[in-house]
């Protein structure tokens, strides 16, 4: 009986991972657009980013998109290093149309951007992060999704850099898995994820959808994509288009790591749409299971043949559909990586779930509940 359990839990997840793969074969460029571009006005929160902010905004100053349709605003979430005088003085220095502010009601990421959100001129808000790389294109690409007067919100694709180290590839690994399946259930009609670190959204959504939340009225990610996809049926897509990739820093320590996880998981507690919460129960039940079959097997309640052959089947499809997305981030990874991520993962995963509902979490020199 329990070894049917466990095969047929597994058996769900691999085909929870063939539709995932047809939801990332549906996902495509968005069309070129016809007529004149829209003003555009991208919106970045910064804390302490002295050493990535210029990067930046020499990337958007580069934009293959009228600078004079551009407005780059950048608040200033209390940052205790030059960031704010850097960020001064390459205003002053571009031809870019830059508003800086430092935020001086509330704290945190969220409110900065929605702080920055309230700031904007222009109907259609791109978001990114302060460590972040964008190419040339990034702001085009992006914004044509917007030619389908349905769309409300866009996803964008994200990778991290650099990919040097062991531990840098193990996270880019698991990273490009979150944003390939955020971007296979998104196009399939079943909004999950998204990252602030490549969004658009209308302004004039964004200040009907946060109405009703809490969380929405902060300005995060998921929690905007969740309440315009219960507005707006068809109102989201995911641009699956290599022009719109940014380039987002990888954790330099395991501490950043976890701490960061932490944050991200501490999201699912609030998180009030089902199919939402159903995939995130469903990811923790998978997990939860195969770290207790080493003790079934020890315990004679599953034979080890069966356990080795349904770790040996879940890692070839997550290997086949983790390499889809690869081919189109441009990245590789070897064999015994994934493998050794593939073991540890279970582990991992039950780890951060749980951690994401208790005590706070540090976030760029703060502690934040």
């Amino acid at each position: 009986m329990i070894s049917i359990a466990i095969s047929s839990i597994i058996i769900l997840y691999i085909l929870l991972i063939l539709m995932f793969w047809l939801g990332w074969e549906k996902a495509q460029p968005c069309p070129l657009a016809d007529n004149d571009e829209p003003k555009v006005s991208i919106v970045v929160a910064v804390r302490n980013e002295e050493e990535s902010i210029a990067d930046l905004i020499d990337d958007i100053s580069k934009q293959n998109y009228s600078s004079e349709l551009l407005e780059l605003i950048i608040i200033d979430d209390h940052s205790e290093d030059n960031t704010a005088a850097l960020i001064r003085e390459l205003t002053n220095s571009t031809s870019l149309n830059i508003r800086f502010k430092s935020l001086d009601k509330g704290s945190g990421k969220k409110d900065a951007i929605s702080a920055g959100i309230e700031l904007a001129s222009n109907e259609y808000i791109l978001t990114t992060d302060g460590d972040c790389r964008v190419p040339q294109d990034w702001v085009a690409s992006m914004v044509r999704c917007f030619v389908n007067p349905e769309i409300q919100f866009v996803s964008g694709p994200v990778k991290l850099y650099p990919q040097d180290t062991f531990f840098q590839r193990l996270q880019a690994i698991e990273f490009s898995s979150l944003i390939t399946s955020g971007a296979a259930t998104l196009t399939l009609g079943w909004p999950t994820m998204a990252n602030a670190a490549n969004m658009a959204f209308r302004k004039s959504t964004y200040n009907e959808a946060k109405v009703d939340s809490k969380e929405i009225a902060s300005g995060d990610d998921v929690f905007l994509l969740h309440s315009i996809s219960q507005r707006y049926k068809n109102g989201y897509t995911f641009c699956r288009d290599e022009n719109a990739i940014v380039t987002t820093s990888s954790s330099a320590s395991l501490q950043s790591f976890y701490q960061q996880r932490k944050r991200w998981s501490g999201k699912w507690q609030h998180y009030n749409d089902m199919p939402t919460v159903l995939l995130a129960a469903f990811v923790f039940l998978v997990n939860i299971t195969l770290l207790s079959v080493p003790i079934l097997v020890f315990g004679d309640y599953v034979s080890w043949e069966l356990a080795i052959n349904l770790f040996v089947v879940k890692m070839l499809f997550e290997f086949w559909f983790l390499r889809e997305g690869q081919k189109f981030f441009k990245t590789t990874f070897l064999l015994h990586e994934f493998i050794i991520l593939a073991i540890i993962y279970p582990a991992y995963v039950t780890i951060m779930a749980l951690a994401g509902l208790i005590g706070s979490y540090q976030w760029k020199g703060r502690s934040t509940q």
